[in-house]
């Protein structure tokens, strides 16, 4: 009774104390967290809205569910919004671009992108995208030929995701080119997946210093990590030989030249690709491009958009755009529009 009598004594008496060391400790960690932020996010870290947009696209509140056979889900027209840090905003159609006409204009050649996140171009914005900028490129070259690359790409899509696209969207724009990009875990993933809605907590409100150590910790280890993500990818290769087939056949039957693309930024993934490249020259109607070669002697992280996501950034994403234009051009892949596909039919 008597030690109890004296505990509450002592904490009366020094309840000032520990409520000012609890103070100062919030002080701290709010002085840390923010100075980390500022460190990750330059002056972005002292905008609410624009913290409150680092969020997965699963719960961004970006996605409708699809009712297209084999899709789940897909972006939600009419966007106008902030998705991690940059303007995220959708046409008409739910894809992350201009608006296009269904009917291709005369003169026009036009390719059809089909990806995940990396062709999305999340964390970067539209106009530093990769087919943003071979758009533009193109544009500026002499010969009277307008260039239209159209963006189907929406984040987390998988292998069976992107056939489905193939199939049920890309044919009514009637393109002359498709590329058909591998930027994650697309054939790696087995389950057939379901859409439900999520709304994660505010991102304004996340311990980034949190993250950020976690991150220090891990990237020793991201040699293992890369490691186990190209073996669990080579276990499963025959989903994508079935995939190949496929494509080969969309290729064929519509007179559409295809090109798959290995859009990556991490090196250690460099034997992924090169098995890739080995199974689409067994289809001999299909193309090739590989971005990774490029990065061999560079620091993954400084093409990173920030380094608690590993979103490839906008000089990333102009390093996709260079190789992809020397790929089309030395396979004599950007020619004639068909007539068959235009406006004045």
């Amino acid at each position: 009774m008597q030690d109890a009598t004296h505990n509450r004594g002592f904490f009366s008496e020094h309840l000032k104390d520990i409520v000012v060391l609890i103070a100062l400790a919030l002080v701290v960690y709010i002085l840390v967290e923010q100075s980390v932020r500022v460190y990750l996010f330059g002056g972005d870290a002292f905008s609410y809205a624009k913290m409150s947009s680092i969020r997965s696209t699963g719960g961004s509140g970006n996605l409708q569910p699809s009712g297209i056979d084999g899709l789940v889900y897909e972006l939600r027209p009419g966007l106008d919004t902030v998705f991690k840090l940059v303007p995220f905003t959708t046409n008409s159609r739910g894809l992350r671009d201009k608006e296009y006409s269904l009917k291709k204009p005369e003169g026009t050649f036009r390719v059809a992108l089909v990806g995940g996140s990396f062709t999305m171009g999340a964390g970067v914005k539209i106009e530093d995208t990769f087919h943003s900028r071979l758009e533009e490129r193109l544009n500026e070259e002499p010969g009277g030929l307008k260039y239209e690359f159209i963006n189907f790409g929406v984040a987390g899509y998988t292998m069976k995701n992107k056939l489905s696209v193939l199939g049920h969207k890309v044919l009514e724009y009637g393109p002359d080119l498709v590329l058909f990009i591998l930027d994650g875990s697309q054939f790696a993933d087995l389950k057939t997946r379901t859409f439900t809605p999520r709304v994660e907590k505010l991102s304004f409100f996340t311990s980034y210093s949190y993250k950020l150590l976690k991150k220090i910790k891990i990237l020793p280890g991201r040699n293992k990590s890369a490691l186990e993500f190209v073996r669990l990818h080579l276990r499963r290769i025959f989903l994508l030989d079935n995939a190949l087939f496929k494509i080969a056949q969309f290729s064929e039957e519509n007179s559409i030249p295809v090109s798959i693309v290995v859009l990556d930024h991490d090196y250690q993934h460099n034997k992924l690709g090169k098995k890739i490249e080995k199974e689409v020259s067994k289809k001999g109607n299909l193309f090739f491009s590989n971005t990774l070669p490029f990065f061999r002697h560079e620091n993954f992280v400084d093409y990173c958009i920030y380094k608690v996501d590993m979103h490839p950034n906008a000089e990333a994403n102009r390093i996709f755009a260079e190789v992809i234009y020397r790929d089309l051009k030395n396979q004599s892949l950007l020619g004639k529009p068909d007539p068959k596909f235009t406006e004045n039919e």
